[in-house]
Parts: structure tokens; C-alpha cells; sequence
């Protein structure tokens, strides 16, 4: 897939069938990785410590924020998906480690077989915070059984699960035992301090858009929104 981001970033979206692209280079996606799904509108420190957290977990080579072009919850607003990726790559000068992906599917399990088929030679883990990890227990996004597509999933992956907000580590692991006891075995949990739980990409966007600034951001992502105007007056 080549072009512009915007071009491939067009292309993935109107391909039909699951698949996903590598943006920071053209090199293959090989081992254990922790994968990140997000819109990043735009990347925050909470994405980027999640990723730094899910490095730590036993098994796990390499972090990739995985942008995803279609959501369950929300549609495109704010920042275009070529700017998304714009600041994840911009985030990468501070932290080149860190693999950019897009995946055309809006649901994890959907966004899961988009990985596999694109690199069928690595494995991921998926790193949710405690909002996306409620999403994938919901019944609504499923049209059968959901443990008819959970089973396989969990079957080839884990969950990496943080806090977010008010709900605490303790919290995730309740929800976890109270709801998706069947996958806990897969679902390992990773706390983030308070700080980085309560940040939002659409409490930085506000700030943004009020010429505040915004010490949730990584500076060269702050640098990137100033020079190329996002999230003005919105």
C-alpha cells in the first residue's frame, strides 16, 4: 500500500474485508506484540503509558498503537485519521520503539482478525482501558452468542486491562471476576497511577482548542496540533 497517509489511510478505509497497515516503516510485524486500539483525537501520555506498562507484561516484545479507522461508539470528528497518525508518528521521535498501525475494523474481535491476516506470523495482545474493555463485553456488538467470537478470540490473545477514571486496578479485577470470569486466565491487569487514569483526549482537545495547551499531551503531539491547526475552535 503505498501514497500519502492520507491516500493510505483512504485506501485501508474502503477496503471491506479485515486488514490492517504499518505507518512508521515498511518493516514486517514479527514476535509478541501489545497492541493499543484507540482514535487517538488525539494521543495522550495515558496511551503512551499504557503501552509503556504493557511492555512489562511477561511475554511481550514490542508496543504499536493500532488507530482505528471505523468505531462502535463514535464516528470521525476532530483531527482526520491521516492527522491521527500524523502524532503517533510525531510521538515516535521521543520513542522510536513504538510501531503506528490502522486497522479497518471497528470491533476488537474484527480489528483482531485484521492483525492476523495482515501478519499471520506474529501474535497480539490487546492493551483496553477499562472503558473499551466494558465494549467488549457487550452483548449489543455481537450478532450471535458472544462467546461463540470471544472463545476463539481469547483463544489466541490477551487482554491487557488498565484502570481509567474512577475505577481503580481493584475495580477492573472485580469486573473481570463478576463478568468475564470465563476469559480471566487471559486478562491480565496493569494500574495506572492516578494521574495518567484521569486523562481524556477530549479533555486535551478542549484545552487545545482554548490555546490553553495541554500537559497531557507529549510535547512533539502539542507541536504537531499548533502547526497544523487542529482542533481550532472546536
Amino acid at each position: 500500500m503505498t501514497g500519502t497517509i492520507a491516500e493510505r489511510v483512504e485506501a485501508l478505509s474502503r477496503i471491506e474485508g479485515p486488514v490492517a497497515a504499518r505507518f512508521d516503516c515498511d518493516g514486517p510485524v514479527e514476535g509478541r506484540w501489545a497492541v493499543l486500539p484507540s482514535a487517538f483525537n488525539p494521543p495522550t501520555l495515558a496511551h503512551l503509558r499504557l503501552l509503556e506498562l504493557a511492555l512489562a507484561v511477561e511475554g511481550v516484545e514490542g508496543g504499536a498503537a493500532l488507530l482505528t479507522t471505523r468505531n462502535v461508539a463514535k464516528g470521525i470528528e476532530g483531527a482526520s485519521l491521516a492527522d491521527r497518525i500524523g502524532m503517533l508518528l510525531a510521538a515516535r521521535a521521543s520513542r522510536p520503539g513504538l510501531a503506528v498501525l490502522a486497522a479497518n475494523q471497528a470491533r476488537i474481535v474484527d480489528q483482531a482478525a485484521a492483525l492476523r491476516a495482515t501478519w499471520p506470523g506474529a501474535s497480539f495482545d490487546f492493551v483496553l482501558g477499562y472503558d473499551t474493555l466494558i465494549r467488549l463485553f457487550d452483548e449489543r456488538y455481537y450478532g450471535n452468542a458472544m462467546e461463540v467470537e470471544l472463545d476463539p478470540f481469547f483463544e489466541r490473545h490477551r487482554v491487557i486491562a488498565a484502570n481509567r477514571g474512577e475505577v481503580t486496578a481493584s475495580g477492573v479485577d472485580a469486573y473481570v471476576a463478576e463478568q468475564a470470569s470465563r476469559y480471566g486466565g487471559r486478562i491480565v491487569t496493569v494500574a495506572l497511577d492516578e494521574a495518567h487514569g484521569r486523562m481524556a483526549s477530549s479533555d486535551a482537545r478542549a484545552r487545545m482548542a482554548a490555546g490553553e495547551g495541554s500537559g497531557d499531551l507529549p510535547a512533539e503531539v502539542a507541536a504537531y496540533i499548533r502547526e497544523h491547526g487542529l482542533y481550532e475552535g472546536g
